[in-house]
């Protein structure tokens, strides 16, 4: 599976079957829009030129929210500290539509109660 920002400068493939997707509620998150493909370092792999992206932190600063330097598109995120199985969380509207449909859709209440809301 893959996904790439609009311009083409960052692309990711991603090693695994997907489950799920999650929306999350938080205030970054919300405005966004991003649906998220969770992944790990290992299943995730992000190729781009180390100046094509830029990552924004905010709160605590444990996660970088990765955008695209050409065209804008928030490709992904991730930990602060890079290790093998932190986790990268896909943005999954860079994916093709067929990747994605069907895929369950779960809520995450980041903005309150740190739960998923279907649970």
């Amino acid at each position: 599976m893959h996904a790439s920002c609009h311009c083409g400068a960052v692309k990711i493939d991603i090693g695994q079957k997907l489950q799920s997707l999650t929306e999350c509620t938080c205030s970054v998150c919300r405005r966004y829009g991003a649906r998220w493909a969770y992944c790990t370092r290992t299943t995730a792999k992000v190729s781009c030129d180390p100046d094509t992206i830029t990552a924004y932190t905010w709160g605590d600063k444990s996660l970088e929210f990765y955008h695209c330097n050409s065209c804008g598109c928030l490709t992904h995120y991730e930990s602060i500290e890079k290790k093998d199985d932190s986790r990268v969380a896909v943005n999954a509207r860079m994916m093709s539509a067929m990747d994605v449909d069907g895929l369950r859709i779960r809520t995450f209440d980041g903005a309150d109660t740190w739960k998923y809301l279907e649970e």
